[in-house]
């Protein structure tokens, strides 16, 4: 690259103040001035000779060109033709020997090597460097981060779930059960394991199959959580992309469908099938029924997807309750050939109830005796240190962590129980007796259907006017304005009930009131949600349907109305569940209107003294409903008989005590604690909450916004709103053209569902960064300083090199060698500096291309000994980066072979993922390089 004073026509020249024109070619001059046209945008330009910002743009032997015509060479020689250069290579297409006159160069030619840029005046603003230096090691920090994929949720820091999804995680095609019990998050869990391996790229492409009902809440809580953009498939989309003949499952990377879609439709399960993906992530997973001889079509469905993708999350709530062989059918579909026989399945969960008896006293902190001791050496026969050291509580956590690792399905299952989990509410019961009214006594009294007696008001004859006759919503009504402004939550069996009542409100009050129920489309229940979560203009009363206790999450509401209740044990807590969470600040009031003498006065009783259901989660309602059904069909019947209703309600309590005794006896304590990640996850929550705290993001983005052009205004509550400025360098993905609110703050995202949480993890920063990092914006720029205490006229060489090293995503080269900044000033003698410079000022174009021409020999020289101070410090770097690469894993590795001694849950694919990992990084290691990004030259004028 050069600079001449003398032009001649067809010379190339770039223009140093409008470099947006590309390159120009000269096609008139004289003794004064010179006229360029720039073919890529049709301008002309005529300049004064003696001053024009122009540069001469010329190629050496090595150099990569292209033509106008679309195709590149390397010139392999140059000769000058009438003052024009002619370059001679071979074409890379073809291979043939060509020759390029200058004239025919391609237009849109763009300098991206520093030095070209450096020398062809081509200069950003010297706060460019800055921008990028910071942005390569903040992104080195983020790539080489503990927390990536996790810290950026916006979720509260729970530990179990933060545990449960770093452990997951963090495997490569993890296979697992996630069965806390309802409440505790297990989507939340799902959704954080998902994010981390995207986002470490061990997963590229993964399929959520989930209850149709379902379907849109996983949408939301993916995109809401973590920011991942799911596409739901159905028979109407897949009909669309079926035009172009190809499987529509590959059209996309992240899809969501419903269960029956898949299992009902033949033609779509078998692309699913063949569309290769890496995670499947199944909830309600203890739907899919099994047995021996007659597995269901869900299960089959389901089970044929599992045998082919790598990674598999199945998510249930009730993964063993009273009964082994549907918790034998979920494992088996995890781990087939380790789970291939139910009697031998039921032969070592007998071995694990000895486990669990051999280290209660390790868990109650209680002396072992001899017989104890004995049995702890057999399982854990390398631990005699801890089991001699048990007075010391960290060998006993060590002991009782290395036990979960070998023994049992801890691997495989993680489980919470909410009695071992704290910050959930108390549950109140409030129960609100109304009189039978002389309509409905008549109309129960011929009554044949168990519906007509819950349910009086589906009556043909009152359908119409029930909500003017029935105490109900009456009490509703006046009971409304005694506690508001706060939320109501009010859940019913039927879609009809949730409408008419909310007719009733709107004609009778002027309680704002919003209606969700299965009859409205999907983007009708958002706004319906949407309304009623408004903490201002919204909605006193939510009215829903039996849909309303499925998938939503309604927990910054704190009264719940059950209008009516439904005849299921599990149906009552699902219902209960929409606010009984983790996040719920506030005790759960929970309203019970009933008629009196009624059905649904039994069914009241039976659920609050036979299965103290209203006030604890009841996880033996459904064995217990099954045992006494007919006696309670028969109560419902006949509800003025209060004998037998006595003796219904102390039978189920009988029942229900000694249930939960045999639950908690068979409790696997050690899985417990595995899965609660107590002792284990502290180290993570401390990072995560050093990093909410750190203000480097919120600085970095501001300074990066503003560079970009993006306009910033604080809004209170530690929000900002961030809209396109006119000034913008270029089109920014994720940002909504309209504007929008966003937060850097945990404790805002997580109560204001508008605002963005922005993290490291977030799609628009790194969108950010890569708009910067991917352009040749900041690449070569020349400023002053005005430092008095340093010689004027002193100038400095800054030199930005990038380590990286290119290997398949999936390797995770990122944990140990992302792509790592290495800075270097290098003074006008030659030697390496430590001066770093503030508020550099950028140099006139005139004047900084004076001074270039000046320096240009000295420049090159110090470029040079940065490449050489560059290289040295790449190859510690190097070195150091792949001591702990192969350290790191060879350890994992050896961890994951002695565990397979003894816990056949480590599959051979996870240990031979690491030999290849470790091999195939070794090799990318050898061909790591370190490359020039950037240059600034600083001189000192005060």
């Amino acid at each position: 690259m050069t600079s001449a004073s003398d032009y001649a026509v067809g010379q190339r020249w770039l223009s140093n103040t409008e470099s947006e024109l590309g390159l120009g070619a000269i096609i008139n001059q004289d003794g004064r001035s010179v006229e360029v046209y720039f073919p890529a945008t049709g301008d002309s330009r005529k300049y004064t000779k003696h001053d024009a910002p122009l540069t001469r743009l010329t190629f050496a032997i090595g150099d990569d060109i292209k033509s106008q015509d679309g195709w590149s060479m390397t010139i392999t020689d140059t000769e000058i033709s009438r003052d024009a250069i002619i370059y001679y290579g071979e074409r890379h297409d073809s291979g043939e020997t060509v020759k390029l006159p200058e004239t025919l160069l391609d237009h849109q030619i763009r300098l991206n090597q520093p030095e070209q840029r450096l020398m062809s005046m081509q200069h950003d603003k010297p706060k460019w460097f800055d921008l990028r230096l910071r942005a390569f090691s903040y992104l080195s920090e983020y790539y080489r981060s503990s927390t990536i994929g996790l810290a950026g949720a916006r979720i509260e820091l729970i530990p179990h779930q933060l545990h449960i999804a770093s452990q997951v995680g963090t495997r490569n095609a993890p296979r697992v059960l996630l069965a806390d019990e309802v409440g505790l998050g297990k989507t939340i869990e799902a959704a954080l394991i998902i994010h981390q391996q995207l986002t470490t790229a061990r997963a590229q492409r993964v399929l959520i199959v989930v209850p149709d009902s379902l379907v849109h809440q996983w949408l939301v809580e993916m995109l809401r959580r973590v920011n991942l953009a799911f596409s739901i498939f159905d028979e109407e989309r897949c009909q669309a992309m079926d035009e172009d003949q190809s499987n529509p499952f590959e059209q996309e990377q992240l899809v969501l469908c419903s269960l029956s879609f898949l299992r009902d439709n033949e033609q779509r399960h078998a692309q699913a099938l063949q569309a290769g993906w890496d995670m499947l992530v199944v909830d309600e997973a203890h739907h899919l029924a099994w047995s021996v001889d007659a597995p269901s079509a869900d299960y089959q469905c389901i089970e044929s997807l599992a045998k082919q993708i790598p990674g598999v999350l199945l998510l249930t709530a009730t993964p063993d309750q009273l009964g082994h062989e549907s918790h034998f059918a979920r494992l088996r579909l995890l781990d087939p050939a380790r789970f291939h026989d139910y009697e031998r399945f039921l032969e070592e969960e007998s071995h694990y109830s000895e486990l669990a008896d051999a280290v209660a006293p390790l868990l109650e902190d209680a002396p072992l005796n001899d017989a104890q001791l004995q049995r702890l050496e057999e399982l854990a026969p390398d631990s005699t240190a801890a089991l001699e050291n048990l007075n010391d509580m960290d060998e006993r956590d060590a002991l009782l962590h290395r036990l979960i690792d070998r023994h049992g399905t801890g691997r495989l299952l993680f489980r919470n129980r909410r009695a071992g989990i704290s910050g959930f509410p108390l549950r109140e019961l409030h129960t609100h007796p109304q009189p039978l009214p002389d309509v409905y006594e008549d109309a129960l009294a011929s009554a044949t259907e168990l519906e007509e007696s819950l349910f009086p008001e589906r009556q043909p004859a009152l359908v119409d006017s029930w909500t003017d006759l029935d105490p109900r919503v009456e009490w509703l009504l006046s009971f409304l304005p005694t506690i508001k402004p706060e939320k109501v939550l009010l859940i019913c069996a039927s879609a009809v009930t949730a409408q008419q009542l909310g007719e009733a409100i709107r004609l009778r009050t002027g309680i704002r009131h919003s209606v969700f129920h299965e009859g409205m489309s999907i983007v009708e229940r958002d706004k319906a949600a949407h309304f009623f979560a408004d903490p201002e203009e919204g909605a006193q009363i939510l009215l829903c349907s039996e849909i309303g206790s499925e998938g939503r999450n309604f927990q910054f509401a704190h009264h719940l109305v059950l209008f009516d209740l439904p005849m299921t044990p599990d149906l009552l807590e699902q219902r209960i569940g929409r606010l009984d969470r983790i996040g719920q600040t506030e005790d759960i009031k929970i309203h019970v209107p009933y008629l009196q003498d009624s059905a649904q006065a039994v069914l009241l009783k039976w659920y609050d003294e036979g299965l103290n259901a209203f006030a604890h989660t009841c996880p033996t309602g459904s064995a217990v409903y099954e045992q006494v059904e007919d006696d309670l069909l028969g109560c419902l019947q006949m509800p003025e008989d209060s004998d037998s209703l006595d003796q219904l309600v102390a039978r189920s309590a009988t029942l229900d005590a000694d249930l939960k005794k045999q639950l908690d006896a068979g409790r696997d304590r050690l899985l417990e604690l595995n899965a609660s990640g107590q002792g284990k996850v502290e180290d993570l929550l401390d990072e995560i909450i050093a990093e909410d705290a750190n203000s480097k993001l919120p600085e970095f983005m501001s300074w990066l916004f503003d560079a970009i052009g993006v306009n910033q205004e604080e809004v209170g509550n530690s929000c900002y709103v961030i809209s396109p400025g006119e000034s913008m360098i270029n089109n920014l993905p994720g940002l909504d053209p309209d504007g929008m609110t966003i937060t850097f703050r945990r404790r805002a995202a997580t109560t204001l569902e508008h605002v963005h949480f922005i993290s490291w993890d977030h799609p628009l920063v790194h969108n950010a960064v890569d708009l910067i990092l991917t352009d040749t914006v900041g690449k070569a720029s020349l400023g002053f300083i005005g430092d008095r205490t340093l010689p004027k006229g002193a100038y400095w060489l800054e030199a930005l090199f990038v380590l990286s090293v290119n290997a398949p995503a999936h390797l995770q080269a990122g944990r140990f060698l992302p792509p790592t900044p290495i800075k270097l000033c290098i003074d006008a003698e030659g030697n390496e500096s430590d001066t770093s410079f503030d508020k550099t000022r950028r140099a006139n174009k005139k004047i900084g291309q004076q001074l270039l021409q000046a320096l240009k020999k000295p420049v090159t020289k110090q470029i040079e000994t940065a490449r050489e101070l560059a290289q040295e410090q790449a190859d510690t770097l190097l070195q150091q980066s792949r001591a702990q690469m192969q350290r790191s894993l060879h350890d994992e590795m050896t961890r994951l072979r002695e565990l397979q001694q003894q816990n056949p849950a480590i599959r051979d694919s996870e240990i031979e993922f690491i030999e290849n990992q470790i091999e195939q990084l070794t090799a990318a290691f050898e061909n790591a390089e370190v490359q020039l990004d950037a240059l600034r030259i600083v001189v000192n004028n005060p």
